[in-house]
């Protein structure tokens, strides 16, 4: 096995080192100075199998192998990928080597297009837990129950989601349910410069959470997270074309400005504010569950509900 191994692995090292052609591709007056949007329209979708001449026979069962074994064929299959400019942007961390052997080659013959000029962003999770191939290790069946939140956080929720969409950072006490807020670049900036929070400067006085003995943190999402709300709504779309065209400008450059052009002239944009204000929702609930259960890893991390 472990000749078999080595053969196999300077097979996918000999495939890296030899990606596909740049695809030859004839674009429309209209794409022609637009070298993305012309390989993200005309480039079909192939199999890595069919990119690389690689059989998904070739590889052995994970129960054939141990050890190192599992990580060295990682490696080399992390390789291909790089050439074929694939980004696995959704493997949980911490993820086994020899689960994720298994979810890469279980996977070998997913759909993908070879784009040279942008890449292409691979993601295999389903988002149902029943079928996601990262198995127990993906977060994608974590539900959050939200009513396992006193009452009483009811309306601070609804507060915090729209000072967050403002760009906000808040800081909750949870027994007196007082708030404060600092905009988020100025506190970046200058932590103790003037700022307007809860209708008073901070200029002449110091910032209040600082001194109280709880405190839940709720910070404004990060690009990553905010392109991930953006992909989930374009999945929940009962217009194929419409979903296609916005996974398409999601995964490439310019993400966040033509996602909001397609949705501006789709006519949508409504139902994407509501998506996004209940994804928030869930993102607070989430810090406050989290607080109030003591759970530090994902009350430091702040993860979304995805």
């Amino acid at each position: 096995m472990e000749k078999y191994l080595q053969q196999l692995i300077e097979d996918l090292e000999t495939a890296a080192k030899n990606p596909p052609k740049r695809p030859y591709i004839e674009p429309p007056p209209f794409l022609e100075d637009d070298d993305v949007m012309a390989e993200l329209a005309l480039i079909p979708y192939l199999t890595i199998e069919e990119l690389t001449g690689i059989k998904q026979e070739a590889f052995p069962e994970v129960i054939q192998m141990q050890g190192e074994q599992w990580q060295k064929l990682n490696d080399a299959i992390f390789k291909v990928f790089e050439s074929l400019h694939l980004d696995l942007v959704d493997a949980p961390a911490g993820i086994p080597p020899e689960v994720l052997y298994e979810v890469l080659t279980t996977n070998w013959q997913h759909p993908v297009q070879y784009l040279p000029s942008s890449g292409m962003d691979l993601e295999l999770c389903t988002g149902d837990p029943m079928s996601c191939p990262y198995g127990d290790y993906c977060d994608c069946d974590e539900a959050f129950d939200a009513y396992e939140l006193p009452e009483k956080f009811t309306n601070s929720i609804t507060h915090i989601v729209q000072l967050l969409e403002s760009g906000n950072i808040c800081y909750l006490e949870p027994d007196t349910l007082e708030m404060e807020y600092v905009p988020k670049i100025t506190l970046d900036d200058a932590p103790h410069e003037s700022t307007v929070n809860a209708g008073f400067d901070l200029a002449d006085q110091a910032l209040k959470h600082e001194k109280w003995d709880n405190c839940y943190v709720f910070k404004p999402l990060e690009k990553s997270d905010s392109l991930k709300i953006m992909k989930a709504f374009a999945k929940s779309m009962e217009d194929e074309i419409l979903q296609e065209h916005l996974l398409f400008v999601l995964n490439h450059v310019k993400a966040f400005e033509n996602f909001n052009a397609v949705i501006s002239k789709s006519g949508q944009s409504d139902n994407w504010f509501y998506f996004k204000m209940m994804w928030l929702e869930d993102h607070v609930k989430q810090i406050i569950y989290f607080n109030i259960h003591q759970l530090p890893d994902n009350a430091d991390n702040n993860d979304l509900p995805f």
